[in-house]
């Protein structure tokens, strides 16, 4: 990861190996902001309106809600997904949904996230209910990325961060006043630019509906209006277009927008998310995708030919290559290596977000000899070729 004034910093003095979410007393980092205790003893539910009203993750701060009597390992973790707007895989799928109950692995994609969408300050209500061993996965986040970190007590401060405490460097807020001031807060970060996407605008729904529009999964030539008058008949749904892999514009239209807005609230794993990203503006087939480039960078569609990251897509991009500097030590950029699980969770991404395959030329007529039921709406699958 490339070391930024926020939580771009996470992954900068990573060792040989992945990271893992631990912390202990006697470690912290030298230089990072005081931690931020409010006390709000009394349960005043001002308080919490505050935390809640604090949420603005354009200005690079976000409030982390913890889903009550959650004590697996993970489930703190997927509480900071679903803050910065990311919504989990059902749980129909193991494949695609048993990265998400590993602990390391879902603090890795929360870290990742927040690094590459710029999340500077987290604050987190109901801390007097939550476990010794998230507060430990809690505090090694803020170790690693840098964050200004915000928790809201509402009743005595619970042991295990009674003992942290003495450890950490921290201030302490007990009226309404103060935590207004201590909640509005946040380390400088990237402003938003009119050339950014506004991914916390977000609101695909989830699960997807029946029935909403689909989209074919970009090649290299521009589908005709034959092409989607098929696909609408064999998907049973709109099939809308979009631009071919390689001329995506550096704005996107208002197709181009709602897949954009699926692809950033549906997929959780960063990984998963970039490697579709990459899928739709290559064409490439998932084998030979580019290992994710930082913003800014170009990435090759086809030979002589080379074009922007569309800003809708930088974010993603970006976030996968912060996971994967968090998952294994840096290496050289190639192909995006996706294991057999990854890969079929990245078809299934491709699915959640209704995205479907252009049959090849010549293949229609095999497809309407097909058995009935042998291809069911929302369930084709990427080709590998």
């Amino acid at each position: 990861m490339t070391p930024r004034k926020t939580a771009g910093t996470a992954g900068t003095e990573q060792a040989a190996g992945p990271w893992r979410p631990a912390w202990s007393p006697g470690r912290t980092r030298p230089g990072l902001p005081p931690l931020t205790v409010v006390h709000d003893v009394g349960d005043d539910y001002a308080f919490m309106a505050a935390a809640l009203a604090a949420h603005t993750p354009q200005a690079g701060r976000i409030t982390v809600h913890p889903t009550p009597v959650a004590g697996a390992p993970a489930s703190f973790a997927h509480d900071v997904l679903r803050s910065i707007g990311k919504h989990l895989p059902t749980p129909g799928n193991q494949d695609a949904v048993g990265w998400a109950a590993q602990a390391e692995i879902a603090w890795r994609a929360a870290a990742a996230w927040m690094s590459a969408l710029r999340i500077g300050h987290v604050v987190v209500t109901r801390t007097h209910r939550i476990s010794s061993r998230h507060f430990e996965h809690l505090f090694a986040l803020r170790e690693l990325t840098g964050m200004h970190l915000t928790l809201l007590c509402h009743g005595p401060v619970p042991p295990a961060l009674a003992a942290a405490l003495n450890a950490l460097a921290h201030e302490q807020v007990r009226t309404l006043a103060a935590a207004h001031r201590a909640l509005a807060a946040t380390e400088p970060v990237d402003p938003p630019t009119a050339a950014r996407f506004a991914w916390w605008e977000a609101a695909a729904q989830f699960p997807p509906r029946p029935g909403e529009p689909c989209f074919l999964l970009p090649t290299r030539r521009t589908p005709s209006r034959t092409d989607l008058q098929a696909a609408s008949r064999r998907l049973d749904a709109a099939v809308l277009p979009l631009p071919a892999a390689g001329r995506f514009p550096p704005e996107p239209d208002e197709h181009t927008t709602l897949l954009a807005h699926r692809l950033h609230a549906r997929i959780a794993h960063p990984v998963h998310a970039a490697a579709l990203a990459l899928r739709i503006l290559t064409g490439r087939p998932q084998a030979q995708l580019p290992h994710p480039t930082m913003p800014g960078t170009d990435t090759r569609t086809e030979p002589g030919r080379w074009t922007g990251t569309p800003t809708w897509a930088a974010d993603l991009i970006e976030a996968g290559g912060c996971f994967g500097n968090l998952d294994r030590p840096p290496r050289a950029e190639g192909l995006l290596r996706l294991s057999g699980w990854d890969q079929t969770a990245v078809t299934e991404a491709a699915r959640t977000c209704a995205l479907h395959e252009l049959p090849a030329p010549g293949s229609q007529r095999g497809r309407t000899r097909a058995r009935p039921g042998s291809t069911r709406p929302g369930r084709s699958t990427p080709t590998t070729r």
